[in-house]
C-alpha cells in the first residue's frame, strides 16, 4: 500500500454550484470511501451547510491536498504544490461564486500568507473570480464548540452574498 493513502479524493458536490468548499485533505473515513468530509467533521460540515438553507448536494467540496498524508499529519509544502494545480482546475471549471476556506491550512495555503487563521477569519479576499471565506474547520468545531458561533457568522455572510443582499 505505500504510504497508506487508497485512493485519489478529488472533490463532490454540483459541478455548477455557487458555493465551494475547500478543505485540507482527506482523512482516514475520507480515504476510506474516496470522497471529502465524510466523517464527524463531514456531517458536521452538511448541518452547516443545511443552516443557510441549502443541500449538500448544491455545493461542491473540494480538498487541497487529494490523497491523504502519512498519519495524518499536515501536509507537506511539496505536496500542496503538487495538488494545487488539480484545485485551481477544479476552481476553474466550477466557477463558484463563493469559496469557503475550510481551516488554518486552507486559508493560508490558498490566500498565500502565515497570517492565523483567528486574524483572516471574518474578512473576505478577491481569489480568482470568486470572494473567498476563511473560516474554521468543522473538526476543529468538534474540539471547540464555542468558535461555531464564529462560523455561523461567516455562513450568513456567504448567504447574503448568493442571495445578493
Amino acid at each position: 500500500m505505500g504510504l497508506g493513502r487508497q485512493q485519489i479524493v478529488f472533490g463532490v458536490g454540483n459541478p455548477n454550484a455557487d458555493l465551494m468548499f475547500v478543505g485540507e485533505a482527506p482523512g482516514a473515513d475520507e480515504d476510506i470511501k474516496g470522497e471529502p468530509f465524510v466523517g464527524r467533521a463531514g456531517q458536521l460540515l452538511t448541518k452547516i451547510i443545511e443552516a443557510i438553507d441549502m443541500r449538500r448536494e448544491d455545493v461542491y467540496i473540494a480538498n487541497l491536498i487529494k490523497c491523504r498524508p502519512p498519519q495524518n499529519r499536515n501536509p507537506e509544502p511539496d505536496e500542496v504544490e503538487q495538488c494545487e494545480p488539480f484545485l485551481l482546475r477544479q476552481i476553474d471549471m466550477i466557477k463558484p461564486k463563493v469559496i469557503v476556506a475550510l481551516g488554518k491550512f486552507a486559508a493560508q495555503a490558498l490566500l498565500r500568507t502565515t497570517e492565523p487563521i483567528t486574524k483572516i477569519r471574518g474578512r473576505e479576499f478577491t481569489y480568482r473570480d470568486a470572494i473567498l471565506i476563511p473560516t474554521y474547520h468543522p473538526a476543529y468545531l468538534l474540539r471547540t464548540p464555542s468558535a461555531k458561533r464564529d462560523v455561523w457568522e461567516d455562513m450568513k455572510r456567504v448567504r447574503a452574498i448568493l442571495t445578493g443582499e
